[in-house]
């Protein structure tokens, strides 16, 4: 683990992917490395290659973007490239930059309803991704950052035990959830999350473990929980309730 905190520790900038359609659990958990990567002076940024349901419960996923690329501007649109003559720019007086597309004679020309704007080359000291087992897992991120992702610095992070073939840094654990993984991550690397972080954590651990009764429950799910409250983590309930403790009802 000193090896992993050391490999993290002149990391500046990280770029944390979640597959298309994560569940909540997946979501709380990578939001909230996102956040706490944030909380502890670092320039993150977090992307899904799909869209994905926002869950009312979960603070931060407002968020994520489905593009993890901010370098280049990209315009594009369907337009067969045997229509296409010339492509050409100028720019003018005022700098106003102008992009033309010329179509041969008898072609017809693009529509404007057709064109569409994105970003592209992603650049970060590291990518962190969760719950894949290989980079194509990733969909469109990795379908549009192909390149990028392919040479890049890549932690993976996972429920399995099984160590991952595209990268050699990992940290996997057959854990109750992705939540609990993330907070036993930054523990031991000594990041520290928000308080809106942790409470995510909290919350998600909750739910996944149904109230922790769930089977996958150990010693070290509470020690987290016990990390995850020090650091501001709120329990899903209006009253004070303590995790550690079960409530026994008794005969007079």
């Amino acid at each position: 683990m000193d090896e992993l905190k050391n490999f993290l520790q002149d990391k500046k900038s990280f770029i944390v992917i979640l597959p298309p359609n994560p569940n909540p659990d997946l979501v709380s958990a990578g939001v909230s490395l996102h956040l706490s990567l944030k909380n502890s002076d670092k320039q993150s940024q977090i992307g899904c290659g799909s869209t994905f349901t926002h869950f009312s419960n979960i603070e931060g996923q407002d968020e994520i973007v489905e593009s993890i690329g901010s370098k280049n501007l990209v315009i594009s649109f369907d337009y067969p490239e045997e229509y296409l003559e010339k492509v050409d720019y100028d720019v003018l007086p005022g700098g106003k930059f102008c992009l033309m597309i010329r179509p041969k004679d008898g072609s017809p020309v693009p529509k404007t309803t057709d064109v569409k704007y994105s970003y592209s080359g992603a650049n970060a000291d590291l990518v962190v991704v969760l719950g894949i087992n290989s980079l194509e897992e990733l969909g469109k991120i990795y379908a549009d950052e192909k390149k990028y992702l392919d040479e890049a610095k890549i932690l993976s992070l996972n429920l399995t035990a099984t160590a991952p073939s595209f990268t050699p840094n990992a940290f996997h654990h057959p854990l109750s959830s992705f939540s609990e993984l993330i907070a036993l991550f930054l523990e031991r690397v000594s990041l520290s999350p928000s308080s809106t972080a942790s409470t995510n954590l909290v919350r998600s651990i909750h739910e996944t473990t149904t109230g922790f009764t769930g089977p996958k429950i150990s010693a070290e799910t509470f020690s987290t929980l016990s990390f995850l409250m020090k650091n501001g983590g709120q329990l899903p309930s209006s009253r004070p309730v303590n995790p550690f403790v079960n409530s026994f009802s008794t005969q007079p």
